[in-house]
């Protein structure tokens, strides 16, 4: 079964800066959209960026770094804005990076502070130039409003949950805008993108702004009447997608047909295909001392519509022409495709003869 899907191509008369945030954005929504995205990144259509602005500390991004689905950012704005680096080197973008640390008074001091608030909870996740904490909204007062300010500091709330201690003027939208004026981007190529409150900032500078599908409504109020600000449908990298059309970045002349996913009743993975791939691209029936592949492959004898994940060897990660999804045999198996992950055989060596073998069978 397949669909059309219409891949977006970069109006190639602009170049765009993307600042987008990271959960519930750049990496959700549908997994086609998803890929398109990537795709135009790493392209790197007319020598666009794109920017990371995320509440996640530093070495909470480094998964998302080695993750090879998600596109790779030429700068990252972490820690609610008060983390700016390279994306390439994660070395501290300067002088940016100094004078946000120049503007933070100490972790210890703060917390020192903000002892007396005994029901601040301090989140444990890490965090740089900033504290964190959970607490109920009715909870933030005048009196601890008025500490954080005799720090030098400023509140950030969201998701009804998240407070952040920050520098004073320290923020996502803040911060991205002073990069963008330090590399001297221009700010009308800038678009952000966000799903939460704590994203507000980044559409109240002046940037065209989207909203993904499926964001806190406190942010869809608070922008339903900012100029420049596009509240999409779709959710996470749909969403994106949607908005760069609307802001005419992207064009949707490029139509490409897609095998339909996500509708597997029953998901297979396993470290070898259900056939044996010979040199030429043909099949042969997969030679299993111990009968494991037809047990697996009983699951799928009733027309269970299913996916069978693994391997195949290939001259690259990324050889052209290359189909992901393949059936298995259209005729014992109507419902059952293989989703084929390209390695090379040094891969193949490494994980699964080498690692796999010594970690799980010593």
């Amino acid at each position: 079964m397949r669909t059309e899907l219409h891949l977006p191509n970069l109006h190639m008369s602009r170049c765009m800066i993307l600042a987008t945030d990271l959960d519930g954005t750049l990496l959700a929504g549908p997994q086609p959209a998803r890929r398109i995205l990537r795709e135009l990144f790493r392209d790197n259509v007319c020598s666009s960026k794109l920017i990371f602005v995320t509440g996640r500390g530093l070495e909470s991004i480094l998964p998302v770094l080695n993750d090879p689905t998600v596109p790779r950012p030429d700068y990252i704005i972490a820690d609610v804005g008060a983390t700016v680096v390279y994306g390439e080197s994660l070395l501290p973008v300067s002088p940016l990076l100094q004078e946000i640390t120049a503007a933070w008074p100490g972790t210890q001091q703060v917390l020192e502070a903000l002892a007396p608030f005994t029901y601040l909870e301090r989140q444990t996740v890490p965090q740089e130039r900033r504290c964190s904490f959970y607490v109920q909204e009715d909870l933030i007062d005048d009196e601890l409003r008025h500490v954080v300010n005799e720090l030098g500091c400023e509140l950030l709330f969201s998701s009804q949950r998240y407070l952040d201690v920050l520098p004073k003027g320290v923020g996502k939208g803040a911060s991205l805008q002073r990069l963008c004026k330090q590399l001297d981007f221009n700010l009308e190529s800038v678009v952000v993108v966000g799903d939460t409150l704590n994203d507000l900032s980044m559409f109240t500078v002046g940037f065209h702004g989207i909203v993904v599908g499926g964001a806190e409504p406190p942010l869809i109020e608070a922008v339903r009447h900012v100029d420049r600000a596009y509240i999409a449908e779709g959710e996470g990298c749909a969403g994106i997608l949607d908005g760069l059309v609307h802001y005419k970045l992207l064009s949707r002349k490029t139509p490409i047909a897609i095998d339909a996913c996500g509708k597997s009743n029953l998901v297979m993975v396993y470290h070898r295909l259900p056939f044996d791939e010979t040199a030429d691209g043909k099949r042969k029936r997969p030679q299993s001392p111990n009968g494991i592949i037809p047990t697996l492959l009983n699951f799928f004898a009733e027309g269970a519509m299913g996916s069978w994940v693994a391997w195949s060897q290939q001259s690259t990660r990324e050889p052209e022409a290359f189909n992901v999804r393949v059936a298995v045999d259209e005729k014992k198996y109507t419902n059952l495709h293989a989703a084929r992950i390209p390695l090379t055989a040094e891969d193949v060596d490494l994980f699964y003869k080498k690692f796999s073998k010594e970690a799980f069978w010593p």
